[in-house]
């Protein structure tokens, strides 16, 4: 039974996106572009407000609550003269304290964007599948891999964000159709 252009395009539209093939950009002036090897946290809860309604004694009642969005890490190998994931951590230290590097009051938020890219590798231009867009981040660690002399491993840099939501759009058509640009 020879298969359907219909029946095709339904197995395209059903096939998951992969979570492979990223790019994350920093929304930052003087922030360079960089690649990283994850990312992790894109996550919001809503608190649950549970209350009891006179005459309904044998259950509660639910109500939506404060929504939090959890941090964002990004993670890396460091290479020689990446500076930049210190550099914003230092201008958060010169707003709060007034000391170091930079100007103080400067605004240390930026937005951050992640696309997520389609799949096969093998196009150049791959269209954009799904993209986040992170408002107000600000680094609230820095952390490095562990050292091991024994051991044959990169360098891991790992920048935790926190943020105040983010906005989700995904592609609505199969082929080369991309989100709605933010």
């Amino acid at each position: 039974m020879p298969i359907t252009q219909k029946a095709s395009i339904a197995h395209i539209e059903t096939d998951p996106l992969r979570n492979f093939r990223f790019r994350v950009k920093i929304h930052k002036a003087g922030f360079p572009e960089m690649g990283f090897m994850a990312v992790s946290g894109l996550n919001i809860t809503t608190e649950v407000i549970p209350y009891r309604e006179g005459g309904m004694n044998t259950t509660t009642q639910k109500m939506p609550g404060q929504a939090d969005f959890a941090p964002i890490t990004l993670s890396k190998g460091l290479a020689v003269g990446d500076s930049a994931m210190m550099e914003w951590t230092r201008e958060l230290f010169t707003v709060l304290q007034g000391t170091g590097p930079g100007k103080p009051g400067a605004e240390f938020r930026a937005r951050v964007q992640i696309d997520i890219i389609d799949h096969p590798v093998t196009v150049k231009q791959a269209p954009i599948k799904a993209s986040f867009m992170v408002y107000n981040a600000w680094p609230t660690a820095v952390a490095f891999s562990d050292l091991d002399a024994g051991a044959n491993a990169v360098l891991v840099q790992q920048m935790t964000l926190a943020h105040e939501g983010f906005e989700f759009r995904i592609a609505n058509k199969v082929g080369t159709a991309e989100p709605k640009k933010w």
